[in-house]
């Protein structure tokens, strides 16, 4: 495409002032020098001369001040900078004859910097093969004599998996050549020089990086670039870990732009968005040659652009996880198992680094999905959750995220088995009694700050009970009454007790009637979720103490203050915020999943909600009146968030 590029970096000083030397340049002839003029095809100039101009060129605009002479110099550069599609375009004959010239004076290409960056500029992969060949010769040459162009040619080797237009391959006079073949000739350049100089390897890197598109790249460049990333890391090993977690990185930050921007959008605008006509097929987009920009964009108003530009972010983001799904799935379900196989394993990684600490949507369903593809793999997800959640040593906003993802994995996994279920859910129940005793002689009350981790487990335990209380049910609680074959439903139309998970009744009773209250401080859409199902299934009945929940006041003074934060009196916004800001929000990760294109890729993985059979939405029972009233508390002390270490974490086996 001859895409120019600021090469002033290389310059030397000499070359710096080579526009104006040349102006100052009289017209002389050596007698020494059989100077031929061709009129007609400049292609039948003969190697010999086409050497002496490229040494008279070289030699001349290297030669001492007083001496120098860049006239010829500043022809070649002209000649080869000609636009391939100008009538005066050298063919690609004359230009393997200057390409042969110039590797024969490679040496002095270090101090020619501009006469090296035109050759870099050359338009050449739509010409033929032996052309081809000789420019890839030209470029490993080049790269291995003179290490400072190894960036450029990284740069402009990289710029192609962006923007590589079908009509690069179609130059005049020459067979066309198809975007495919494009491609895949800049693969092998890369794939050669890598195996040449080993050290560029981190330069190649960067310059993935940094031309990586924006967000508001066309569509078609965005998954373009991508594909042609996973095509490199297939081929090159070495670099595979960096550009996967590149794509991953990216998609996080796109995912979380686009959280950003539907903060703005009322739930209704929201749905209409994601609901908008099915997004491109991959395939489709790479092979496009359009980028232009419609009449209409340009005569949108303001609102209208915001709309369009985060119409394209969810595009791109619909079309990236196609992408990276298809990426995944045969290395996962086609690989090793479990914690032999590199590609889940390097899954998880990317989750730990760049999922877990953000709030993203959509991202986290790679893991979630491939977290179910074996029951090993499903195990390994859930004890790198329980790690993150005990570790003293991470940040708490990571360990209550850390918390919400194995509550929402072990409600909505479809494919998670019973066991695995019952074990993630007994694991909580046995951590939250054990913080339990270790809190509750020096708890004033109900505290969302100084308890935050043990809140946030409580909140867990009433989520996965409200999708998978099935699982955690052993059936009747009277065996010997038969029907062992009786679903959970028809026991309890027959007013038959569930027997459950051993010391998962009393747990639970035990926490809920503690002092520290865990029902007060949960989101109290889900403790309102959870009491009306535990009623049903005549698990618990948690009613009255909802209702003598409502006349305790949460406060800050149960907390230890930040330094900034004492004496400071209640805000007119803290009233307004009410109890809200004191509570824990109801954030669960695996929330349906929205994205038009990509979406079947997690049908069937997801569990909806579902009501018990004969549980009606507006079934609450009355509180108990004669329940007696819990005293008031008080303002004393406070006791310190001392989590367990992550050894003593209770481990997830198969």
């Amino acid at each position: 495409m001859g895409l120019k590029r600021d090469s002033s970096h290389l310059d030397t000083d000499d070359e710096s002032r080579l526009s104006q030397s040349t102006k100052r340049l009289k017209v002389a002839f050596s007698p020494t020098v059989d100077v031929r003029t061709i009129a007609d095809d400049y292609s039948e100039k003969s190697f010999d001369l086409v050497k002496e101009e490229v040494r008279q060129g070289i030699e001349g605009h290297l030669a001492p001040a007083d001496r120098r002479d860049d006239k010829r110099y500043a022809g070649l550069l002209e000649l080869l900078g000609k636009d391939v599609e100008s009538d005066e375009a050298p063919s690609s004959k004359l230009l393997k004859k200057y390409l042969l010239a110039t590797i024969a004076k490679i040496s002095s290409l270090g101090h020619c910097a501009k006469l090296a960056t035109t050759l870099l500029e050359l338009s050449w992969l739509g010409r033929d093969d032996t052309f081809v060949a000789l420019y890839m010769q030209f470029l490993i040459t080049l790269a291995t004599a003179h290490s400072k162009y190894i960036p450029a040619i990284m740069e402009n080797l990289a710029s192609h998996f962006a923007r590589l237009p079908a009509a690069t391959g179609r130059l005049q006079g020459e067979t066309p050549v198809s975007r495919a073949i494009m491609f895949g000739r800049v693969h092998a350049v890369l794939k050669m020089l890598l195996q040449r100089i080993p050290s560029a390897t981190t330069t190649l890197v960067l310059k993935l990086k940094a031309e990586f598109p924006n967000d508001l790249a066309t569509t078609r460049s965005y998954i373009q670039y991508q594909r042609q990333l996973l095509r490199l890391a297939e081929s090159m090993p070495e670099i595979k870990a960096e550009i996967l977690a590149l794509l991953i990185q990216r998609l996080v930050s796109i995912d979380e732009q686009i959280q950003l921007d539907y903060d703005d959008l009322e739930d209704d605008e929201e749905e209409a968005l994601l609901q908008t006509k099915q997004a491109p097929k991959v395939d489709d987009i790479d092979n496009s040659d359009d980028e232009s920009v419609s009449e209409s964009e340009e005569t949108m108003t303001e609102d209208e652009q915001r709309q369009h530009e985060l119409n394209l972010k969810v595009e791109k983001l619909d079309a990236t996880m196609d992408l990276l799904f298809a990426h995944y799935t045969p290395l996962v379900q086609g690989g090793l198992k479990a914690d032999l196989n590199d590609a889940y394993q390097q899954l998880l990684s990317h989750f730990e680094t760049f999922i877990l600490p953000h709030r993203t949507r959509h991202a986290q369903f790679l893991v979630f999905h491939f977290s179910q593809t074996l029951p090993e793999h499903g195990n390994l997800f859930a004890r790198q959750c329980l790690h993150s959640i005990f570790d003293g040593g991470r940040p708490l906003s990571l360990r209550l995220h850390a918390c919400a993802y194995l509550a929402s994995f072990a409600a909505r996994g479809a494919h998670l088995p019973t066991t695995i279920v019952r074990e993630i859910f007994s694991g909580l129940c046995q951590q939250l009694d054990s913080m339990r005793k270790r809190y509750e002689p020096a708890c004033r009350g109900p505290d969302k700050r100084t308890y935050a981790v043990y809140y946030a487990i409580a909140q867990a335990i009433l989520y996965i009970f409200c999708f998978r209380w099935r699982d955690l049910a052993l059936g009747a609680a009277d065996p010997e009454a038969g029907d062992e074959d009786s679903s959970e439903e028809d026991l309890l139309a027959e007013g038959r007790e569930l027997a459950w998970l051993p010391a998962m009744k009393e747990t639970l009773q035990q926490n809920i009637q503690s002092r520290l209250n865990p029902l007060k401080v949960c989101s109290p859409a889900i403790v309102g979720e959870f009491a009306k199902l535990a009623h049903h299934v005549r698990f618990l009945y948690i009613f009255s103490i909802i209702e003598t929940n409502k006349r305790v006041r949460l406060t800050n003074a149960y907390a230890a203050r930040p330094v900034s934060e004492v004496g400071r009196r209640e805000t007119a916004m803290d009233r307004k915020l009410g109890e809200a800001h004191l509570q824990l929000e109801a954030y669960f990760p695996f929330d349906p999943y929205t994205l038009p294109m990509s979406k079947h890729w997690v049908a069937g993985d997801y569990n909806e909600w579902e009501d018990p059979a004969g549980m009606k939405q507006d079934n609450e029972a009355e509180p108990d009146n004669d329940e007696e009233e819990s005293d008031e508390d008080s303002d004393e002390g406070y006791e310190e968030d001392d989590m367990p270490d992550a050894d003593d974490v209770v481990s997830v086996s198969s």
